[in-house]
């Protein structure tokens, strides 16, 4: 009998953590010695230890499904907390790009993931997100405001009916795995740069540290910084674009989503 938690509104609801797992990644994660349950924890604090039990599969075994469950998990209450950094600064960017930002920096330095002493998934992943919207910040600050134009604007009716809700809801399964697929290229790009490009894209990417800092770190001056990262942003870029575009070709990517 599976445990609902029910969300304010009529006929929403979302299933317990527990339920939300696949069965397949708890016989995994029974292995590492990991309860679905435990009798003294409360819902939210059941979420937040099965969060960070999957962070650690997945830095394990790198695998897709385990990564798609923890963004399963995960993924409102960290939207919940883009918002509360961008409430008020409306130029602090899209915050769905920003959480899909945050996942695709999560996914690229699994590495970097520590546990034991208290560390949590949701501490780790919100310092990285809380990265993510400072750095949109600093990108948008010297962006010119554009006027309105003349005359009234009537409010555009955003509901979606049934048609539009259900091609909403394929369109955006069809993005998820497109976004996987995304991530896959995008891993496997990281891995191909120097020992030293990998550090400094973590240092700043993740840990959030100036190129001032980074570089103090990495024994180089700013400028030599500045020019590692544009130099690995670059390489990322262009390895990504040439396998989605060989994947295009071959129609792999259309059969993927």
């Amino acid at each position: 009998m599976q445990t609902t938690t029910f969300l304010p509104g009529p006929c929403r609801h979302v299933p317990a953590a527990q339920d939300r797992i696949p069965e397949t990644i708890a016989r995994a994660l029974a292995r590492r010695g990991v309860a679905m349950t435990r009798p003294d924890e409360t819902a939210e604090s059941r979420v937040r230890r099965l969060e960070t039990e999957l962070m650690a599969l997945f830095q394990e075994t790198r695998t897709n499904r385990v990564f798609e469950v923890l963004y399963e998990l995960s993924s409102s209450s960290l939207a919940a907390w883009i918002l509360h950094l961008v409430a008020g600064r409306p130029r602090s960017g899209d915050p769905q790009e920003l959480l899909q930002d945050t996942f695709v920096n999560i996914y690229r330095y699994a590495g970097s993931f520590r546990t034991g002493g208290g560390r949590t998934f949701r501490c780790w992943a919100r310092t990285i997100a809380a990265n993510v919207v400072r750095r949109a910040r600093v990108r948008t600050a010297a962006l010119p405001m554009q006027p309105l134009p003349e005359g009234g604007l009537e409010p555009a009716d955003l509901r979606l009916g049934p048609v539009r809700s259900l091609s909403s809801e394929e369109q955006s399964e069809r993005l998820r795995k497109a976004w996987m697929l995304l991530l896959l290229h995008y891993a496997a790009a990281y891995r191909k740069l120097s020992d030293r490009d990998r550090e400094a894209m973590r240092l700043v990417e993740v840990e959030g540290l100036s190129y001032d800092e980074a570089g103090e770190l990495l024994k180089v001056g700013r400028s030599n910084m500045k020019m590692i990262m544009f130099r690995s942003r670059k390489r990322l870029r262009a390895h990504v674009l040439e396998a989605m575009r060989s994947h295009d070709e071959r129609g792999d990517l259309r059969l993927a989503i």
